[in-house]
C-alpha cells in the first residue's frame, strides 16, 4: 500500500464501520476491518470519522459583479478548499458576450494551468442561444463539460424562456444537463425600482427587492420546461421552505430534477441584514437569506432527500468591496465566502445538533453532487475503486472560525467566532496524497482537471 488509514470510523453508502482504507496508485484498493500489510504513509485515525473529500458543485472563483471581482481566484480558492476538506471543486465557464462557448473553455482551462490544489471542473455558463452555441453544446458534452449553467435573473445574463427550451432541448439530445439560477428577474427588478423610488434602499431593505415569490415562480416554470423536453435539470441554491417542496415533489412524480441549498440558508436567518453598519452587507447575495421557518424546513427538505446537495456559492469580497453599499444595497457586490466553511457549519449544525445522520452528510456533502455531475466514476466516496480523497475528522477536536484563521481570499466571516466541532481537519487526502494536516497546506498544488461523463 502506499498509504493506509487505519482505525477510523469510516463512512460509507453501506453504513459507518470502523475499518482501515488501504490506498495503491490514487485509488482506494481496500477497506478492511485491519491490513498488516506495510504501507508508504500511514494515517492513525483511532477514534475519528473518515469522510469522503468534499465535491462542492457551485463555486465562483472568480466572479465579477457589477465590474468588482471577487477575491478567490482557481489558486486561492481551490487552497481554500482543500483546507476545508473539499477535494473537487465545480466553479464557472463565463463567456463574454459574443464569445464562442468552446473557445470560453479553452480560456478557463489556460486559467488551470497556474495551479489547483484540489480537482477542478466547471458548469458552462450559457448566456446567449444562437446556432453557433447549440452546435458546440455536444462537443463539449464529450470533452466532459456535461451542464450548462442558466440564469433566469440578472441583465446580461437572463435568458429568454423560448431561449432556455431550445439550450434544454439541445442538452437532452446530448445527454447534457441545465442547472439553473432560479429567480424571476423581472419580478426581482420591479421590486427593487419600487424600493429605490421610495427611498427605502437601506441593507435591511434588501430580502424586499428580491422577495420569496420570486424563486417560487422560478423553481416552478423550471419544472414545467424541464417536463415538457425532458432534460435533467439541477436548481441551485434553493433558499425557501416552498422552493424546496416543489422540487421535493417534482422528485416523487419521478422527474429527473435535483436541488441544492447552501450553509448560509442553514445557519443564518434575515434578520443578518438588520445588524447595521458594514456587516449587515456581508450577507448580501441572491438569493437572499429568508426566515427562521424557511430555514428548519430547508433542513427538513435534506433529510428527507427532497434537496440532495449542500453547495456554497462561494464568492468573497472584502470589507471595502461591501462597504461601497453601506447606505444602499444596490450597489453592495453579491456574494459570500464559503468554500471552506461547509464542512465545519454541516457538521456542527448537521450532524452534532441532530439535523443530519452521518451517513446523509456524506451523501450532501460529496456522494450525491458527484453522482449527481458526472464524477461517480472518480468520486464515488468511501468505495473500493474510487479516488481516495477523504477526511480525518476528530469529532472532539473544537474551534471557532474566524477569517484570520481561515484561508479564504477576503477580511471578513460571516461566522466570525462561531464554535466548530471537528475542525481543523486533522488530515486531507487528496488522490491518496496526505495535503492537509490540522487544517493547513502541506505541499505544493496537486489539483487536476476532472472530465465528467455523461450520465
Amino acid at each position: 500500500m502506499d498509504l493506509i488509514i487505519r482505525g477510523g470510523m469510516c463512512v460509507t453508502l453501506a453504513g459507518v464501520i470502523r475499518a482501515d482504507v488501504g490506498v495503491r496508485d490514487g485509488r482506494i484498493v481496500a477497506l478492511a476491518e485491519s491490513l498488516d500489510e506495510p504501507a508508504g504513509a500511514v494515517v492513525d485515525a483511532d477514534g475519528q470519522w473518515v469522510y469522503p473529500g468534499g465535491v462542492d458543485v457551485h463555486c465562483h472563483l472568480p466572479w465579477p459583479s457589477k465590474s468588482v471581482l471577487s477575491g478567490d481566484d482557481l489558486l486561492s480558492g481551490t487552497r481554500a478548499a482543500i483546507c476545508g476538506g473539499v477535494t473537487t471543486v465545480l466553479d464557472f465557464v463565463i463567456p463574454e458576450l459574443g464569445e464562442p462557448l468552446l473557445d470560453a473553455v479553452e480560456r478557463k482551462l489556460d486559467e488551470t494551468r497556474a495551479g489547483l490544489y484540489a480537482d477542478y471542473a466547471a458548469h458552462v455558463c450559457v448566456r446567449e442561444v444562437n446556432e453557433r452555441n447549440l452546435a458546440d453544446i455536444p462537443t463539449l458534452v464529450q470533452r466532459g463539460f456535461p451542464s450548462f449553467k442558466v440564469f433566469m435573473a440578472y441583465e446580461g445574463f437572463r435568458l429568454e424562456d423560448g431561449d432556455i427550451l431550445r439550450l434544454m432541448d439541445a442538452a437532452r439530445a446530448a445527454g447534457g444537463m441545465l442547472s439553473v439560477h432560479a429567480e424571476n428577474g423581472l419580478l426581482a427588478d420591479r421590486a427593487t425600482q419600487q424600493l429605490g423610488a421610495e427611498g427605502k434602499v437601506g441593507v435591511e431593505q434588501y430580502p424586499a427587492s428580491r422577495p420569496a415569490y420570486c424563486e417560487h415562480e422560478a423553481i416552478q416554470r423550471a419544472i414545467q420546461y424541464a417536463r415538457a423536453t425532458g432534460v435533467r435539470l439541477h436548481v441551485h441554491h434553493v433558499s425557501t421552505a416552498e422552493g424546496a417542496r416543489l422540487i421535493g415533489a417534482a422528485r416523487r412524480e419521478g422527474l429527473p430534477l435535483s436541488g441544492e441549498t447552501c450553509p448560509q440558508y442553514l445557519t443564518l436567518t434575515e434578520d443578518a441584514y438588520r445588524a447595521g453598519g458594514l456587516e449587515a452587507t456581508f450577507p448580501v447575495l441572491a438569493p437572499p437569506i429568508r426566515t427562521s421557518a424557511d430555514q428548519a424546513a430547508l433542513w427538513e427538505a435534506l433529510s428527507s432527500d427532497a434537496l440532495s446537495v449542500v453547495a456554497t456559492d462561494h464568492c468573497p469580497y472584502s470589507r471595502a468591496q461591501k462597504s461601497a453599499g453601506i447606505d444602499d444595497f444596490r450597489r453592495v457586490p453579491g456574494g459570500m465566502p464559503g468554500v471552506e466553511t461547509r464542512w465545519p457549519l454541516l457538521f456542527t449544525h448537521g450532524v452534532r445538533a441532530g439535523r443530519l445522520t452521518a451517513q446523509r452528510l456524506a451523501e450532501v456533502w460529496a456522494i450525491n453532487p458527484a453522482r449527481l455531475f458526472g464524477l461517480s466514476h472518480r468520486k464515488a466516496g468511501l468505495s473500493v475503486g474510487a479516488d481516495a480523497d477523504l477526511i480525518v475528522v476528530d469529532p472532539q477536536r473544537a474551534s471557532v472560525l474566524s477569517a484570520q484563521t481561515l484561508h479564504m481570499r477576503t477580511d471578513y466571516s460571516m461566522y466570525e467566532n462561531w464554535p466548530a466541532s471537528g475542525f481543523p481537519l486533522s488530515a486531507v487526502v487528496l488522490r491518496g496524497q496526505v495535503v492537509v494536516r490540522d487544517g493547513q497546506p502541506l505541499d505544493e498544488p496537486r489539483g487536476q482537471v476532472v472530465a465528467r461523463t455523461r450520465r
